[in-house]
């Protein structure tokens, strides 16, 4: 029976060994070394996200060019050529003419159309701080797929030390079980938390690459990749923010997003208003002609027309359409009214339970690290009382637990807290 639990330690060994090769955050042979700003940099260039929001921009840019049609001038040419033949009594007569025309119009006052333009230029900035805001959206979800690897990689490491922690122990047991100075209680036991610890380690590892594998898809790489992330030499300090709300929202993009789109609601009513305001408009032409295209250029100024006109109109009736429009428009600003109070409201919330979020997951890390040294300090007296017996392999492995859980905390936190630091600069509109 002794001689079976032996082959099954080497067996346990044996794993150990090979998991440390497999698992071991270094093995990925060719695997390229990413910093952080780099990612940020690739995720800046291949986010969906932002892709879409640098389209609506483009779109919105268009839209304000567009609007200023209407109030700029419209300058026209034509060249025109007839053959014309006519017939009588059997003799027939034809006459060739050509003729040419410039003409321009004016819109001099419609306020519908320089509403318009205001409108387009508040929709092209809403557009813009949108894309700001999807730019702050990806960069703070790479930071936390970042953040991710590097905590995943550490509880890996924690793993590794408690499945050697446990190999050692397992060695003693066996010796002093050999010897007659432990139970095969204890020796079992060792043995049980042995596999135990390798068990935890293999999660740990299935936690690696699968944080690996949302890093590459948050940059937006392929997740066939080889990757790994530069671990920091010293996570960051605590940076003095600014926590005036008030502040804070003129700050954020989302809100001076939502902001400009409610000014462009706004003149968008104004120009369904102007579809019942008078418009002016001034129209010039000239045109010449002659019976070959050189005369065009010859007697311009011999034989021409011209003509200059200002045009006043008045809408009487439309069917009901500018009525129609103005419901509409008073309806979508309400709409657009809403929608910023909300997003004012979640803003202070937002700031609010990340300044909280901050106090909390630093108070962690003070509380977690003390609880370290006193896991570290018990785990010291509890293998020197094993060892004068005054102890049992229960309370040992306790011990080494409770050291074990102690790490894995205190890497959750420190790396908590620097997302933590990292959600509350992006609701503060850093």
């Amino acid at each position: 029976m002794f001689r079976a639990r032996v082959d099954l330690r080497q067996i346990l060994g044996v794993l150990a060994i090979a998991a440390a090769l497999v698992v071991a955050p270094a093995a990925d042979v060719g695997a390229r070394v990413y910093e952080l700003d780099e990612c940020l940099e690739i995720a800046a260039a291949n986010n969906t996200s932002l892709a879409r929001s640098e389209a609506s921009l483009s779109s919105a840019d268009a839209g304000l060019m567009s609007s200023w049609s209407g109030a700029l001038p419209h300058v026209s040419a034509s060249l025109s050529y007839s053959d014309v033949t006519t017939a009588v009594g059997g003799m027939s007569t034809g006459n060739e003419s050509y003729s040419g025309n410039i003409g321009l119009s004016q819109t001099l006052f419609d306020w519908g159309t320089f509403s318009g333009i205001s409108g387009a230029s508040h929709s092209r900035n809403s557009a813009a701080h949108t894309l700001e805001s999807s730019r702050s959206d990806a960069m703070l979800a790479t930071r936390r797929a970042y953040y991710g690897v590097l905590k995943a990689e550490r509880l890996l490491e924690v793993q590794n030390e408690a499945v050697g922690l446990a190999l050692e122990q397992l060695r003693k047991a066996e010796s002093l079980y050999k010897l007659g100075s432990a139970s095969k209680s204890d020796y079992l036991k060792a043995e049980v938390e042995v596999g135990q610890a390798e068990l935890a380690r293999i999660a740990a590892d299935s936690g690696v690459h699968t944080a690996r594998l949302w890093l590459l898809y948050t940059i937006g790489i392929d997740i066939g990749t080889e990757l790994e992330v530069a671990d920091p030499a010293e996570l960051g300090e605590d940076e003095p923010l600014d926590l005036d709300v008030e502040r804070a929202l003129k700050r954020r993009p989302d809100v001076r997003a939502q902001e400009e789109a409610l000014e462009a609601a706004r003149k968008s009513l104004s120009s369904a208003k102007a579809g019942r305001l008078p418009s002016l408009s001034l129209t010039a032409s000239y045109g010449t002609g002659g019976n070959t295209l050189g005369d065009l250029g010859e007697h311009y100024d011999e034989d021409y027309t011209r003509s200059l006109g200002l045009t006043l109109s008045l809408p009487v009736f439309n069917g009901l359409a500018t009525k129609a429009s103005i419901d509409n428009s008073r309806a979508s600003l309400r709409s657009y009214e809403l929608s910023l109070r909300d997003v004012r409201l979640y803003a202070a919330y937002e700031i609010e339970a990340a300044r909280i979020s901050v106090i909390e997951q630093r108070r962690s890390v003070e509380v977690s690290e003390k609880v370290v040294e006193q896991a570290s300090e018990e785990l010291r007296i509890s293998e020197e009382r094993f060892r004068l017996r005054a102890a049992s392999m229960l309370d040992l492995i306790h011990a080494r637990l409770a050291y074990s859980r102690a790490r894995a905390d205190l890497v959750k936190a420190r790396y908590d807290h620097e997302i933590a630091e990292a959600e509350l600069k992006t609701v503060l509109g850093y």
